[in-house]
Formats: C-alpha cells, sequence, structure tokens
C-alpha cells in the first residue's frame, strides 16, 4: 500500500498565509507493519530520513513524538525516548515494544510541542487510520496545525486531469488544432464499427511498429512501413525473400522480430475474415459492448494476445483503444505519472497497476463527460519529452526529468514533496 497520510512541518504561521519554510515531511503507510518515514527537504539538514515503527491505536500521537524528537529536538523528550527505547533515536525504532511506557512519552509531547515555533499540515488519504485519531489533536493545546481533509478519489482524479487539460490548453502554441483534435479523438467510440478489415490490419500494424520504440522515428517511417505491410491479403503471402526485400529498403525499420510478426498477424487476420466475413463481426462474436471494461478485459484482450505476435497486456489496449474500445494504453510514461500523484503504489507495469491505471481514466472519462481516447492523448502529451505534435504541444511536463515548478499538479505529488530540496531548489 501506498502513503496513506502526510504530516508536512514548517514553521508556525504569523503574518503570511500557508506554511512558511516547510522543512519535512512525514508520510505514513499503512502495510502489515505500519510505519511513519520521517524525510527532510533540503540538502542543508544534513539528515538521512528515519522510519519508526507506530502502535495501530496511537499512529497520529506516535507521528507527533517524532516530531517532537527529531524536528523540534526538544531535549527532555529525547533523552526519556531513550531511556524507554534503549537505541539510537535515528535507527528504525518499533514503539509498540515501550507497551505502557508509551503513554508517559506522549504525555510529554502533548506539554512541549506547544512551546516550539513549530506548524503542520495535516493530510489524511481517505482510507487512513489516523481519520479516526483526530481527536488526540486536541490535547496539544496552542500547537499550530492545519487540516486538510480528503476528497473522494474519483473527485480528486477528476480536478487533477482538468488542470492537466487546462495547463496543455495553454502552452498549446495552435488553440484551433488542440480542440479540433480533441473532438476528432472524442468521436472514435466504437470507431471499429465504421472501420474496414484493412484499416483495422493497418492500425494493428502501427501498434506493433509504436510499441517500445520511438514513436517520433516510427511516426517518420509509417508511410513505408505501411506501403510494405498495410495489406493483409499480400502480407499474408510473403516469403523469407519477401521479408529480405523490404529489409533492403533504407526508408523501412529493419526489425525482422516486428516484420515476421506483422506477417504473422496478417495470416491470422485472413483466418478471421474468412470465419465471420469481417474483423468487425469477429470483434462482436464475444458479445462485449464496447463501452464494456471488464467484457473487454476479460474475454477480447486474453484472445488477441493469444492470437496475435507483438501484442501484450499494455499493447493489447493499445489497439482496442484505437479502434474505439472503451479502454486506454497504460504506458510507461502515464504509471510514472500516477505513481509520482500517489494514484500506484509502483511505476511498474504490473498486471495491478495496469488494471488499476484503465480505471483510473475511465473515472476520469465518465465523470467529465469525455470518450477515454481523450483522456489518454491528454496524459501523454503531458508526460511526453517532446509533447505531442496534432495537439501542438511542443514537450511535456512530467517526464523523465519532470519540470516540477510548470506542473498543475505538484500539489498532489510525493516525487516534488520529496525531491525539491535535493534537486529543483
Amino acid at each position: 500500500m501506498g502513503a496513506t497520510a502526510f504530516i508536512i512541518v514548517g514553521s508556525r504561521p504569523h503574518i503570511t498565509y500557508g506554511l512558511p519554510n516547510p522543512g519535512y515531511l512525514l508520510m505514513l503507510y499503512e502495510n502489515d507493519a505500519p510505519s511513519w518515514e520521517l524525510v527532510p527537504l533540503y540538502p542543508e539538514l544534513k539528515e538521512k530520513p528515519i522510519i519508526w515503527i507506530p502502535t495501530i491505536s496511537g499512529m497520529l500521537e506516535d507521528a507527533l513524538v517524532m516530531i517532537g524528537v527529531h524536528v523540534a529536538k526538544d531535549e527532555e523528550l529525547r533523552k526519556l525516548a531513550r531511556e524507554i527505547f534503549k537505541q539510537p533515536l535515528d535507527s528504525e525504532i518499533e514503539m509498540h515494544k515501550a507497551g505502557k511506557r508509551l503513554e508517559k512519552l506522549r504525555k510529554v509531547a502533548r506539554k512541549v510541542l506547544q512551546k516550539y515555533d513549530i506548524g503542520l499540515v495535516i493530510v489524511p488519504l481517505e482510507d487512513s487510520t489516523i481519520l479516526r485519531q483526530l481527536g488526540a489533536l486536541n490535547g496539544y493545546g496552542d500547537l499550530w496545525y492545519s487540516l486538510n481533509m480528503p476528497v473522494s478519489k474519483r473527485e480528486e482524479y477528476m480536478r487533477a486531469f482538468q488542470e492537466i487539460l487546462d495547463k496543455l490548453r495553454d502552452i498549446s502554441t495552435d488553440k484551433k488544432k488542440f480542440e479540433e483534435h480533441l473532438k476528432k479523438l472524442s468521436e472514435y467510440a466504437g470507431r471499429y464499427k465504421r472501420m474496414s478489415d484493412e484499416e483495422m490490419y493497418a492500425t494493428l500494424v502501427q501498434v506493433v511498429f509504436f510499441a517500445g520504440m520511438n514513436a517520433k522515428t516510427v511516426g517518420e517511417k509509417m508511410p513505408t512501413i505501411l506501403k510494405y505491410l498495410g495489406d493483409f491479403w499480400k502480407v499474408a503471402k510473403y516469403t523469407e525473400a519477401d521479408v529480405g526485400r523490404i529489409m533492403k529498403d533504407k526508408n523501412m525499420i529493419k526489425h525482422g522480430g516486428k516484420i515476421f510478426a506483422c506477417i504473422h498477424n496478417a495470416k491470422e487476420f485472413v483466418k478471421i475474415v474468412q470465419k465471420y466475413g469481417s474483423f468487425a463481426n469477429y470483434l462482436d462474436s464475444f458479445g462485449v459492448s464496447f463501452d464494456d471494461y471488464e467484457g473487454i478485459k476479460n474475454k477480447i484482450r486474453p484472445e488477441l494476445i493469444r492470437r496475435f505476435k507483438w501484442i501484450g497486456p499494455v499493447t493489447a489496449y493499445h489497439y482496442l483503444m484505437d479502434l474505439g474500445f472503451g479502454v486506454m494504453k497504460p504506458d510507461r510514461n502515464i504509471l510514472r505519472l500516477f505513481y509520482r500523484i500517489g494514484w500506484l503504489d509502483s511505476s511498474e507495469a504490473t498486471k495491478e497497476n495496469i488494471d488499476r491505471t484503465v480505471k483510473i481514466c475511465k473515472e476520469i472519462a465518465d465523470s467529465l463527460n469525455l470518450w477515454i481516447r481523450v483522456v489518454d492523448i491528454v496524459l501523454v502529451a503531458f508526460c511526453m519529452e517532446n509533447g505531442h505534435g496534432d495537439l501542438a504541444i511542443k514537450e511535456g511536463i512530467c517526464t523523465n526529468v519532470p519540470k516540477c515548478y510548470e506542473c498543475p499538479v505538484r500539489g498532489y505529488c510525493w516525487y516534488y514533496a520529496i525531491d525539491r530540496g535535493t534537486r529543483y531548489r
């Protein structure tokens, strides 16, 4: 499980709004054994992150004890903590082992924290245990804190996406082109019913070649690729001699694996069209609506992966998205974004992350009355190094080396909160 709450520690506000001088970030992870991780935000603090294991019943107060020991560095509290825990305070301490003595430590924290120039911004997420422990804050008297209660995940997804969309709209160098392309993609729903077999096979070829390769390079060479591989009736009859001829063209991407995959896929296309009358009839034979995610995931996608080469868990969604099904392509750039803003536990293309990413994008699309293909292209443009030409976006923002100070969703972002002190200050 990812972080379920965080506490930003800075100075007590006096005249200014907000939290002056935020120096530390406390993050709560509620796994089999919950833990608080205290992270210094600035390198000049010359401190390493510290992890303590809190009690389940007193997670919030245990975090305040950590703040007293490691941020305020109150000597009375530190002396008592050394006596109780009997180990270095910067080591991983299992607080529950202190038993009843832990309450004595909390009592001192309630007293001493009020005298320091400390301010806290406490942000529990909707599934955090500390939501049921907020009443404990009443025992800390004059300690200054701001409590940011969670919104629903659906509302958070919607807000964050709208902020990304507005940002891209603002930086697009051609507003008309931007809106026209989004309108075009909004008409993708169920488009396979309006596509010919040749168009659907050509789309499959494009998906195969774009997979794992530089999009700009593939896009430039796509006319040549389709010249040789775009007609499945012809491609199904290719021999090794034909492959050798194709590979000699200087404008062709010389990737034998992908070329042979397209030949195999052309043969499968021929079989399907001969059996079902058209590829559209084949897709309809599954009895699944083009907007039924569970049906797409459990019935259509596994069959495409089985029949076609170079089509895997992610590229199958890419292909179905381009045919007008209600899914998106959860590629590495979008997984990275969702991980950075706390919507995924990692950026790896695991089965769980792929499924969760598609579901989040569907929630966004449903909430904002958009077709999911629009959601996909906006996120891609936001994350790609070269932006997206069809939207007149010259470069992305949440790229491999992100432009955090331009990012409209950095307020959601763990990566920004932790990394800004060492990388962007």
